[in-house]
């Protein structure tokens, strides 16, 4: 049952994946989240967080494909990424993450989090209701992540200012 209501939670937050509109200005607790995330071994995952100052206060980055820049506002305050749902075999997995930090986001700010590269080792040859060992490993490339949001929000890149809050430590195997 609770896999089951685990899914349709998914389902929903992945409906309801935050977007950004640079032409709306930013409400006055929130700031820009900027992170890359890539993934191997797997098609799809969804990356859950968890504010630590407020309940329901989640976000989704929900991946489709190997690497997405994600930019959206995101509320005030410390953060984690929670969980990161995705299918194997014929069973909705969970790894744990508890082994990662926290990351701020501080309002009226663009917020770097990290680059997040997400691993499922072994899916490609998966036997169903079989097990596969998955990594998460936090790095801070954030040049190279600055400058595709530049490229891609060259006006909101320089109208506000950086915070760097890289989630850590650095690795969950």
């Amino acid at each position: 049952m609770s896999r089951f209501l685990i899914v349709i939670l998914s389902l929903i937050l992945t409906a309801c994946a935050q977007t950004y509109d640079p032409t709306q200005p930013l409400k006055e607790d929130t700031g820009l989240v900027v992170a890359k995330f890539r993934m191997s071994g797997i098609h799809s995952a969804n990356f859950l967080t968890r504010n630590t100052n407020r309940i329901l206060d989640n976000y989704s980055f929900a991946m489709k494909g190997s690497e997405k820049l994600f930019v959206f506002p995101m509320s005030a305050g410390t953060h984690s990424l929670d969980q990161v749902l995705y299918m194997q075999g014929s069973g909705l997995v969970d790894p744990d993450l508890d082994c990662l930090g926290t990351f701020t986001i501080e309002p009226g700010t663009v917020n770097y989090i990290g680059d997040v590269y997400f691993d499922v080792g072994g899916y490609n040859n998966y036997i169903i209701f079989s097990t596969h060992n998955s990594s998460i490993l936090v790095k801070d490339e954030r040049v190279q992540t600055y400058k595709e949001f530049e490229n891609r929000y060259p006006n909101v890149a320089k109208k506000l200012t950086r915070n760097e809050s890289i989630i850590g430590p650095a690795a969950c195997e």
